[in-house]
Formats: structure tokens, C-alpha cells, sequence
């Protein structure tokens, strides 16, 4: 299984933003929707065996963080539909 880590992080112009990378690759996803998109692209690189590791930058807001769950919740509800 290959790693790949997320990292929440402020974008210095009042939002948030996401940096998925692994050993080789790193991008920069400007909301969750860039975010589910790159990541069915580094998994299928990775043969889809992945296991993301999140964190996030001591600077982001807890505004951010929330906002960032409550997407990310959004989508869980829909795959479980």
C-alpha cells in the first residue's frame, strides 16, 4: 500500500486549500472537488493500493477546518446513497 499525504492548509488569500502528494507527485487542490479528482488520479497511478494521511498546518482556521469537514461530509452522504 503507497502513502499519500494531505495536507489542509491556508491559501494566504482568505480560503483554504488541500496539497496531495506522494514520493513523486504534488498538487495543490483549490477546493474538495480538484481534491476527489486528484486523488482518483494518484490512486489509479498507485494501482488504487493507497492510504491517505492527513494533517493540516498549524496557521488554518478552525472556520477552514469545519468548512473543509462539513464538504467532506457532503460527499461521504452521497456515496452512501
Amino acid at each position: 500500500m503507497d502513502i499519500l499525504n494531505a495536507i489542509v492548509q491556508e491559501d494566504n488569500v482568505g480560503g483554504w486549500n488541500i496539497k496531495l502528494s506522494d514520493e513523486i507527485t504534488s498538487v495543490i487542490c483549490a477546493n474538495i472537488d480538484e481534491f476527489s479528482e486528484q486523488l482518483a488520479i494518484m490512486g489509479a497511478a498507485h494501482n488504487n493500493d493507497i492510504s491517505v494521511v492527513w494533517s493540516k498546518n498549524s496557521d488554518v482556521t478552525d472556520e477552514h477546518f469545519y468548512e473543509l469537514h462539513q464538504q467532506m461530509a457532503k460527499i461521504k452522504e452521497t456515496i452512501e446513497e
